[in-house]
């Protein structure tokens, strides 16, 4: 009778991981893309040079 509930339990707590998981790498994916496309538009204009971008220090003032 124990199993009966446990193991739907942790079936569903798996597949809600796995349901979290896509869904934050979705995020991460379309977060890096906008960065990509605000840190190539700071270099197409001149007002910041690649080398900072590729260190990283271009959010920095």
């Amino acid at each position: 009778m124990e199993a009966a509930l446990i193991i739907p339990l942790v079936v569903l707590i798996v597949v809600g991981m796995i349901k979290l998981g896509t869904l934050l790498c979705e995020k991460v994916e379309t977060s890096s893309s906008e960065h990509a496309a605000y840190a190539q538009e700071l270099t197409e204009g001149g007002r910041l040079p690649a080398e900072k971008i590729l260190r990283g220090r271009w959010y920095i003032k």
